[in-house]
């Protein structure tokens, strides 16, 4: 059976394998995204230094958008005032389609044939190039990347750094078929010649447009950052000017909007500042009769500011800095990984001004890792907008809602587990042709002889009676019973008792896939049956960061094993054993479930370990649940990156806290032909403390 027909089975779109394996494959778009995304990220830790606390910038620019976000219809009409009393002309385009026809009319009143234009995203949304165009009218990008992008005909690929996708070799071919000559392969030459030939457009432009950065409502000021310039001379030179800009860029005062552009370049690309910050309040005069127009787009946001789910998105200040860190957009770029907007940011602005239908594919590519979390400066909980996307578009195929249904019943579980532990697992991942394939050749675990909760019974182990309540999770139940049997005898040893409750799966994979309400009747049914006064306590980070919510709602103390032992034993060396050790710190742990620095500092406790630190120790290893089955080419990316920085760590022993991970990680050491073992946490600090005991 050929492959393509597999995913049709399985409900999955034809076209995203094909698409996501040459995205990923195409060694320019990897040299291209590798170098860019990696020197922003040096940048931005620079430049962000002279800023204090990042999560104090967070809160103050979270405050500074929803401040101006619940009065926006007042600031809005304080702007009108004072913008038209000064002579500029305002318009409110309720959707795409009437923002386009505002702009063709002002543009036909005035008989313009030539647009000089600056970055616009807006633009992008409400597709006005090619509006213009079928008009007769020539519309030239004058933004160095917008042009490149422009002649090879496609969309941007970041909201600020447009042709980041694109190499020097392959803008100075860009160049040479629009030039028709041989165009040198430097940076510079390119920059000077291209500079040329706008320069002349400028001069003979009727109408020049651009957007806009911030609006301050309390003196109707408009902020426009740009490196090149252009946005300057698009906005001053032409005899019409247009601003676009979207209803939610409005801020209350100039300081609010200083402040925010003060923190994007730095968040952006790492700049301490732009090259250009202009300051429009009313039409330019150097003309008699000038005109400046303000076309204010609407196109669904409105209706999500009085949505309690999709409001935050409307904090964007486009700074594009959750793209520079995302996995998936450094595997794919944000051509693929886009509607128009980019990004899991993306799917939520995508979901807003174009429907739910066209965000589905955006949505679903994305990890939920939660990398985006740690770099938006105005703290926008992107993971949970992807879920929300999900949720009201459906985007669980046929093979999800099978695995949801599953792990909604323990006894479908149990089943499954006891079907396996009859088969040949070993030879299943072996299997030759789509199959084998679609499961990337999987590295499963030998099928338990027992659930962790039958193996717990004949201990002696009950829902009553002991200090800790131990929550094993659907995977170390049913695929990893020998972590919950080690963490059991690690706390016996440190003098620490368990007890279990009756599981239901924690209801985390339904509330990512978009099941939300059957994921939260399980949480409930999981915190019923737990004892309140007592720590709860998990081996698996996925259901921690499910649970933990609800848990403290619940005053339940809901902890990682490594906090536990932290709190417990403040002063205790746990064993002793030789080994280098690095350790994989799970998305659910340090970014959802806020755990960082507690594996590493229980590890330093253990004698004779050699910890192995760096960045990459929190990358995304791609497994994601059922991500490396849906999207197998973007997590065999993912976790190909983990893998070089293991190679190079000097690592004997892999540990992490997460039993989806363990099945990746164990995946890409097999294929990268590494003799490192990959086991849990637990485990290891059991083999630690028998080791010094003996």
């Amino acid at each position: 059976m050929d492959l393509r027909e597999v995913w049709r089975l399985l409900g999955l779109p034809v076209e995203r394998w094909d698409s996501l394996r040459e995205k990923v494959e195409d060694p320019n778009l990897r040299e291209a995204l590798t170098n860019a995304t990696s020197r922003f990220a040096t940048r931005r830790e620079e430049a962000l230094r002279g800023v204090g606390d990042f999560a104090k910038v967070q809160e103050r620019g979270r405050e500074i958008k929803e401040r101006a976000l619940a009065k926006a219809e007042e600031l809005w009409a304080s702007i009108e005032a004072q913008f038209t009393a000064r002579g500029g002309i305002i318009h409110h385009a309720a959707t795409a389609e009437e923002a386009r026809n505002i702009i063709k009319g002002i543009a036909e009143e005035a008989k313009v044939d030539l647009v000089v234009k600056g970055k616009s995203i807006t633009s992008e949304e409400i597709e006005l190039n090619p509006a213009l165009q079928e008009e007769g009218i020539e519309v030239v990008e004058t933004d160095l990347g917008e042009r490149i992008i422009q002649l090879a005909g496609e969309p941007p690929s970041h909201l600020i750094v447009p042709a980041v996708h694109r190499t020097v070799e392959e803008v100075a071919q860009i160049f040479e078929r629009h030039w028709g000559r041989e165009v040198p392969r430097d940076p510079f030459l390119i920059t000077k010649e291209v500079r040329k030939e706008i320069r002349q457009k400028f001069l003979t432009a009727h109408m020049g447009i651009t957007g806009i950065n911030a609006i301050a409502a309390d003196r109707a000021l408009f902020m426009l950052m740009t490196n090149e310039g252009n946005g300057r001379l698009c906005a001053t030179l032409p005899p019409l000017q247009v601003i676009i800009t979207g209803y939610e860029k409005v801020v209350e005062t100039l300081a609010d909007g200083l402040f925010l552009l003060d923190i994007l370049p730095r968040n952006s690309v790492g700049l301490t500042s732009s090259s250009y910050v202009s300051v429009f309040s009313a039409p330019f005069k150097w003309k008699e009769g000038r005109q400046l127009h303000l076309v204010v787009v609407d196109n669904g946001r409105k209706k999500a500011l009085e949505d309690p789910q999709l409001k935050e998105t409307l904090r964007c200040i486009r700074c594009g800095a959750c793209m520079n860190v995302c996995p998936v957009y450094q595997s794919v770029g944000g051509q693929r990984f886009s509607h128009i907007y980019m990004g899991g940011i993306g799917a939520a602005w995508t979901a807003i001004t174009a429907g739910y239908e066209a965000a589905k594919d955006v949505a679903d590519l994305c990890t939920t890792c939660g990398t985006c979390l740690e770099v938006c400066p105005v703290g926008i909980d992107i993971p949970k907008l992807v879920e929300v996307v999900r949720e009201r578009e459906k985007v669980a195929t046929k093979i999800r809602r099978e695995a949801l249904k599953a792990l909604e019943k323990r006894e479908r579980l149990q089943s499954l587990s006891l079907v396996m532990g009859m088969m040949p697992v070993k030879q299943m991942p072996e299997l030759p042709g789509a199959l084998g394939e679609l499961a990337g050749k999987a590295v499963l675990p030998d099928p338990p002889l027992k659930p962790f909760h039958a193996w717990a019974k004949e201990h002696g182990i009950t829902t009553q009676g002991g200090d800790v309540t131990l929550y094993a999770g659907c995977m170390i139940e049913y695929l990893y019973p020998q972590i919950a049997e080690d963490a059991v005898e690690l706390l016996r040893l440190l003098g620490v008792t368990v007890q279990i409750i009756k599981e239901e799966c924690c209801g985390h994979p339904h509330e990512v896939m978009g099941e939300t309400l059957k994921g939260r009747v399980l949480e409930a049914k999981n915190l019923e049956r737990v004892d309140s006064r007592k720590p709860l306590l998990f081996l698996c980070a996925t259901c921690l960061s499910g649970l933990l919510k609800g848990a403290s709602s619940r005053k339940i103390k809901a902890l990682d094993l490594s906090q536990f032992l932290l709190k417990r034993f403040p002063e205790k060396s746990f064993g002793s054993l030789n080994a280098t050790v690095a350790y994989h710190l799970p998305c659910h742990l340090g970014r959802h479930a806020g755990v960082k620095e507690e594996p590493y500092a229980l590890l330093e406790r253990v004698e004779g370990v050699q910890l192995v630190r760096g960045d990459e120790e929190s990358l995304c290893c791609g497994g994601a649940g059922l991500y490396r089955f849906t999207h197998p080419p973007v997590s065999k990316e993912i976790l190909r990156r983990k893998m070089e920085w293991l190679e190079n760590s000097g690592a004997e022993c892999l540990l992490t806290s997460c039993p989806s991970c363990i099945m990746q990680l164990t995946q890409g050491v097999k294929e990268a032909g590494l003799d490192i073992k990959v086991e849990h946490l637990a485990s290891f600090l059991l083999k630690a403390l028998r080791s010094h005991e003996g």
